[in-house]
């Protein structure tokens, strides 16, 4: 049975597939290390709350903003959301990954 995803914003999906095809664009639609705004920025913020929530992961600081970046590794390139935090620090999140463990 398929996994849908619900976020804080009251958007829901009823596939982790949906909710990538509505996640996905935004980080194409905005230049790099542009903030996002608007409903984008609720959805981000929403996926990303929930995301740490569920893996327990530790928080620096409140999320400040979010924005398209690349990740760069060894063999590849891609983009995927930024993250600031209030503390001034930064970092970075998967959206597959977050969307697979916020799904139910």
């Amino acid at each position: 049975m398929a996994k849908s995803v619900s976020l804080g914003t009251s958007r829901r999906f009823a596939t982790i597939t949906a909710a990538k095809q509505n996640f996905a664009p935004m980080l194409e639609r905005n230049d790099l290390k542009q903030p996002f705004s608007g409903d984008d920025l609720a959805d981000i913020t929403a996926l990303y709350r929930d995301y740490c929530a569920r893996t327990n992961w530790p928080l620096p600081a409140a999320p400040a903003s979010f924005f398209p970046i690349y990740e760069r590794d060894q063999g590849y390139t891609t983009r995927c959301f930024g993250v600031a935090f209030t503390d001034g620090s930064a970092g970075r999140f998967s959206l597959d990954k977050a969307l697979r463990a916020v799904a139910v």
